[in-house]
């Protein structure tokens, strides 16, 4: 065999390979990059899904707190005058400011609405509801609290209802 064939084939060889692995390791580059994008993006929408579901739980709690606390101030001090619970009913309104840690960036709004057996709004101030001869016999509450919480741009709000009845006393 010639040597100089030899090493022109090589040569040749060599000028048709030139350029090859360039495209190959731009091509990975772009891959790498796109998948490296992707998991980053997924990491991100599932830290701020964790987060939403916190401050969800978080909004829970003080709505259901604020229940609580309505029931509270609609039965004591005094559970035993219906009309004094109905009165007491009627002028709920409650905005709770929490300021425990874990509620602190929450607050809860509660409302109570009263009626009658009979389908009719309470009316604390007709006697003719109340007592022995009373044409009605029981008072029925609806709370309603409305818990919010928002840590920086993240928001949650929930709704909570809660339903207690009361007779008539001596009936």
């Amino acid at each position: 065999m010639c040597p100089e064939k030899t090493s022109i084939n090589i040569h040749s060889s060599l000028q048709r390979q030139r350029g090859f692995l360039m495209p190959v390791a731009l091509f990975i580059i772009v891959i790498m990059s796109v998948y490296a994008l992707v998991l980053w993006r997924t990491t991100s929408q599932a830290n701020l899904s964790a987060v939403q579901e916190v401050v969800s739980v978080q909004t829970f709690y003080a709505a259901e707190s604020g229940l609580q606390r309505g029931m509270a101030e609609l039965f004591f001090p005094d559970a035993s005058s219906r009309q004094a619970a109905d009165s007491r009913c009627q002028a709920m309104d409650i905005t709770l400011s929490y300021t425990a840690q874990g509620l602190e960036h929450c607050q809860a709004r509660v409302a109570c609405d009263c009626v009658y057996d009979d389908a009719r709004a309470c009316n604390p101030g007709d006697a003719g509801n109340y007592g022995s001869t009373a044409l009605v016999a029981y008072s029925f509450y609806t709370l309603t609290s409305n818990g919010s919480c928002e840590v920086g741009s993240i928001r949650a709000q929930r709704t909570l209802e809660a339903q207690a009845t009361m007779e008539q006393e001596g009936l």
